[in-house]
């Protein structure tokens, strides 16, 4: 059961970064909170500061400048690049600065994009600014795995709408990975689904148009070995083979042992395709990859 509480953009986690801007009257730095990624390839960020806020009167299209990324050992520094004006205080002179390209680097920050800004929106009392990584600099001694340092080694420091700071906790996962035990096992509890001859035919057509397999699978939510037996059957007898007699008349179909091991032969020593022996023998092209994928196993365990 849940409760309603004020309409609040609950979306963690926000990242905090100082960006730094220098122009003719001096060094500018600012701590935000509102950052996103919009792509990786081509890598694009998305960074939202309020219209009244000093740092806006610096940043416009074309607009080089860096995005440092501080560790919690700065939550000072940018708590205070936060919360006072540069107005009222230098908050150039909290920093050991570079300047790498004409853009002013935070020293002790371990990662900055060096970015530029290609777009921009006004939206309420913010503006909504679109920015282009130029470079991305990295701390030497950092350790990279995959090109890419992991989030505890960079220390970040976190902000949450209830207006504390938070860090990193451990890793609980990897991407791509931990779903994929409970996919298998969803799977296996899925019956055979009933699919009618236009869904079929229209699956087959995008196949033709040169729409991937496991694109197809994840769209209509159908296994990407049926969609591969759908389409060698449209392939081999066209609009017929996607029919529910070639259904029937393939669940019919009845090999001798001795047949099996032939057509198994006949692929495993590359004298024939799969889908010439399907087409050659009324036999699917999921029963088919069935007999060669156990008669290797068989073969393997012999050796």
């Amino acid at each position: 059961m849940k409760t309603s509480i004020a309409a609040v953009p609950l979306i963690y986690p926000l990242p905090m970064a100082i960006v730094g801007v220098e122009n003719n009257t001096g060094t500018f730095f600012a701590t935000i909170q509102n950052l996103t990624i919009i792509s990786r390839e081509p890598a694009v960020f998305a960074m939202v500061i309020g219209s009244k806020r000093h740092m806006h009167r610096h940043l416009e299209i074309g607009t080089r400048f860096s995005l440092n990324m501080p560790t919690t050992t700065m939550i000072d520094k940018a708590d205070l690049c936060a919360s006072i004006s540069s107005d009222t205080f230098d908050k150039a002179k909290l920093f050991d600065t570079a300047h790498v390209k004409g853009v002013p680097v935070i020293e002790a920050c371990p990662v900055v994009l060096l970015a530029e800004v290609t777009d921009m929106t006004t939206m309420h009392d913010h503006t909504f600014y679109i920015c282009a990584v130029k470079d991305t600099l990295l701390e030497e001694r950092l350790p990279i795995d995959g090109h890419i340092p992991s989030l505890n080694v960079l220390d970040p420091i976190l902000y949450g709408l209830d207006d504390k700071y938070y860090t990193v906790g451990r890793v609980i996962g990897k991407a791509s990975k931990e779903g994929q035990s409970l996919y298998q096992s969803v799977r296996k509890t899925m019956a055979p689904q009933p699919y009618s001859f236009h869904f079929k035919y229209k699956i087959c057509k995008l196949k033709n148009q040169g729409v991937s397999y496991k694109d197809l699978s994840d769209t209509f939510n159908v296994y990407h070995e049926t969609i591969e037996d759908w389409y060698t059957l449209y392939t081999l007898f066209g609009r017929n083979g996607l029919t529910k007699k070639m259904a029937n008349r393939l669940a019919a179909s009845r090999f001798t042992k001795a047949e099996k091991a032939e057509m198994v032969r006949q692929i495993m020593q590359g004298e024939k395709t799969y889908r010439d022996v399907c087409g050659e023998n009324m036999v699917s092209l999921s029963r088919l990859k069935n007999w060669v994928k156990k008669a290797r196993k068989e073969k393997k365990r012999a050796t």
